[in-house]
C-alpha cells in the first residue's frame, strides 16, 4: 500500500484523478456485482410473488364464490392458474396447452403440499418458474406461476437503469474533478515559473493568482518572502556599506595619528591626547565588530539557553545598565518605577544586552526623558521621541533595520531574538507623546499591558 501511494504521489495531478477514478469504478463495479446484483434478485423475486399473489388471491375468491372464466378476473397475461379439485388438475383458464411433462411436475408439487400456502421457484424443462400454492381446503388447492421471463425483464431493466445513471454520475464527476484539477494545476504553474524566474535572479517577476483559498495564500506569500528578500538584501548592501564606512573612519584615523606619533608630530595637541583619540576609535571599532559576533553567534547562544533554569533578578540589572549609561545624554532626564521581586527567566548577561539596547535606543531619540517601568513579570522604556512610521513598524525588529539616528540596526533584533528565546515578547507602540517598548510573557496570566503614559505623564 505504501509502494502504490507513493507511486501515486510521483503522477502528475491528472494522472493521479484518472488513476484515483478507475480505482472507484473498480470499486464499484465489485460492488455492483457481488452486493447490489443479490439485492436486485431478492427484490426481483419479492415483486413477482406480489404478483401471484395478488392475482391467485382474485382466482381463490372466484373459486370459493362459483364463479367461472377469466373474464370476470383481473387478468394478469403473466401468470399462469390451476386448479387441483378431485385429484385433477386443470388451468383455470384460457386453452393454452402445456407439455405433458409441465403437467405432470405441477401435479406432484401439488399432491406433495398437504395445507396452508408456500412461495418458492422451481424449474421445468429447463426453464424457472416462480409459484405460489395455496390450500382453499382439503380437495380443492390453487397453483399460480410465472416464469422467468418477467423478472429477468424487470431485473435488465433495474441493471440498465442503475448502470446508466451510474455511469452518468462517474461521467459527471470526473469532468467536475478534472474541472477543479485543471483551475489547481494552472495556478501552480504560474508559481512554479515564478519560482524558476526568482532563483535565477529575475527581478521584474511577477506572480498574479487571484484566488482565496490555500494556493492563493501561497502565492501570496511567495510574493511577500520576494519582497522580503529582496528588501533584505538592500538592506545587507545599505549595512555593509555603512560598516565598511564606519569601520573606515576609526582605522584611518587610527592609522594616521599612529604614523604622525611616529613622526614625531601629535596631531591632538600632546602625545596622551593623541594616544586617546586612538583608544578612543579603537574602542569604537571593537563594539562595532563586537555586535557583529554577537550577532553572528547568537542563535547558537540561544539555542543552548532555551530550556535553561537561570534567573534574573530585574532591579539591580536595571540600576546597574543606567548607572553604566548616565554621562551618554547628561541633558535627557532617566526616571525609573521599579517593583520589587520581579524576576524574569535567563541569563543575566543577555538581559543586560537587551536593557542596554534599549536603553541606547531611547537615549538616542529621546528629547527630554526616559522612563523604565518594571512590574508584573513586564518591563517598558519610554522615550518622549518622534513616532516611529507604520512601514518601519513592520521591519523594526529585524536585522540590518536602521532608523534616522540608528547605528548598526542590530540591536532591536539582537532583543526579539534573545526574547523569543526565554519566552517573552518584545512590542513597540506609538504613544501620544513618545515611543515605548514592551516586554513580556507570550503567555501573560491575566496580566494587562500597561499601554497608558508613564506614570510622570499627564
Amino acid at each position: 500500500m505504501r509502494k502504490f501511494f507513493r507511486s501515486l504521489s510521483n503522477m502528475s495531478l491528472i494522472q493521479q484523478l484518472s488513476a484515483i477514478i478507475i480505482l472507484f469504478v473498480g470499486i464499484f463495479v465489485i460492488f455492483f456485482t457481488i452486493y447490489l446484483r443479490g439485492n436486485i434478485n431478492d427484490f426481483v423475486t419479492n415483486q413477482c410473488m406480489n404478483i401471484l399473489q395478488r392475482s391467485q388471491q382474485t382466482v381463490i375468491d372466484n373459486v370459493v364464490s362459483g364463479k367461472q372464466g377469466y373474464s370476470e378476473l383481473t387478468y394478469d397475461s403473466d401468470v399462469m392458474h390451476f386448479v387441483f379439485s378431485r385429484g385433477k388438475l386443470q388451468s383455470y383458464y384460457g386453452v393454452a396447452t402445456y407439455s405433458e411433462q409441465f403437467l405432470k411436475e405441477i401435479t406432484k408439487m401439488v399432491e406433495a403440499h398437504e395445507s396452508g400456502w408456500i412461495e418458492s421457484n422451481v424449474h421445468i424443462e429447463n426453464k424457472m418458474y416462480y409459484y405460489r400454492l395455496f390450500n382453499i381446503d382439503s380437495r380443492l388447492k390453487v397453483i399460480s406461476l410465472m416464469d422467468e421471463n418477467y423478472g429477468k425483464s424487470i431485473a435488465s431493466t433495474l441493471l440498465s437503469s442503475v448502470s446508466n445513471n451510474t455511469a452518468l454520475m462517474f461521467s459527471l464527476m470526473f469532468f467536475l474533478l478534472l474541472v477543479w484539477v485543471i483551475t489547481i494545476i494552472n495556478p501552480l504553474h504560474q508559481i512554479q515559473s515564478y519560482v524558476e524566474k526568482v532563483r535565477k535572479g529575475d527581478e521584474q517577476a511577477v506572480l498574479s493568482v487571484d484566488r482565496g483559498d490555500e494556493i492563493g495564500e501561497m502565492a501570496k506569500a511567495l510574493v511577500d518572502m520576494k519582497e522580503e528578500i529582496e528588501n533584505q538584501e538592500k538592506t545587507k548592501e545599505e549595512m555593509i556599506h555603512n560598516i565598511s564606512h564606519d569601520l573606515k573612519t576609526p582605522i584611518a584615523i587610527i592609522k594616521s595619528y599612529a604614523e604622525s606619533i611616529r613622526d614625531g608630530i601629535y596631531p591632538y595637541d600632546t602625545l596622551d591626547k593623541s594616544v586617546d583619540v586612538i583608544i578612543e576609535n579603537a574602542d569604537r571599532l571593537s563594539k562595532k565588530v563586537q555586535s557583529l559576533l554577537f550577532l553572528n553567534r547568537l542563535d547558537f547562544v540561544m539555542d543552548q539557553e532555551r530550556d535553561t533554569d537561570k534567573t534574573t533578578d530585574m532591579i539591580p540589572l536595571v540600576n546597574s545598565v543606567c548607572q553604566s549609561f548616565k554621562m551618554i545624554r547628561t541633558e535627557v532626564r532617566v526616571e525609573k518605577y521599579l517593583q520589587k521581586g520581579v524576576i524574569f527567566k535567563g541569563d543575566e548577561e543577555s538581559w543586560r544586552i537587551v536593557l542596554s539596547n534599549l536603553l541606547d535606543n531611547a537615549l538616542r531619540y529621546a528629547e527630554n526623558e526616559v522612563v523604565i517601568d518594571v512590574h508584573d513579570d513586564m518591563m517598558t522604556v519610554f522615550n518622549d521621541g518622534q513616532p516611529i512610521s507604520e512601514e518601519q513598524q513592520k521591519r523594526l525588529f529585524k536585522p540590518f533595520e536602521r532608523g534616522d539616528k540608528g547605528k548598526f540596526g542590530l540591536g532591536l533584533s539582537i532583543c526579539y531574538k534573545v526574547c523569543n528565546t526565554y519566552g517573552y515578547k518584545i512590542e513597540q507602540e506609538n504613544m501620544p507623546n513618545g515611543v515605548i517598548f514592551i516586554i513580556s510573557p507570550k503567555e501573560p496570566a491575566e496580566v494587562k499591558k500597561e499601554k497608558k503614559t508613564p506614570k510622570n505623564k499627564k
